[in-house]
């Protein structure tokens, strides 16, 4: 694949200071386990912690230690938002309740 030059984002450099930053691959950092039925933040044990509750980048992903890509966190963080609103407009927040 050919490319017409110049391209805009590559540049040179003219004049210093320059500055180096060492980039490495990594995985998520772990995250807070939650049910799927009620986005509750679940203990080690499975038991839910009564009243609080996890979506988006505070929650475990949904891919594992995986990265789809630029906005692949949206969705769930989304639908995970969305049932933990419906969890606590129901009032389902005993210390009985199982996820």
């Amino acid at each position: 694949m050919t490319r017409a030059w110049p391209i805009p984002t590559l540049a040179p450099l003219p004049r210093p200071p320059f500055y180096v930053v060492k980039i490495v691959p990594g995985t998520w950092a772990p995250r807070a386990a939650c049910a799927p039925t009620t986005a509750r933040v679940l203990r080690e044990d499975g038991t839910p912690i009564e009243g609080l509750y996890a979506a988006g980048n505070a929650s475990a992903s949904v891919m594992g230690h995986s990265y789809a890509g630029a906005g692949a966190t949206i969705g769930p963080a989304m639908t995970f938002g969305y049932i933990a609103a419906r969890t606590m407009a129901a009032g389902r927040d005993g210390p009985g309740d199982n996820p």
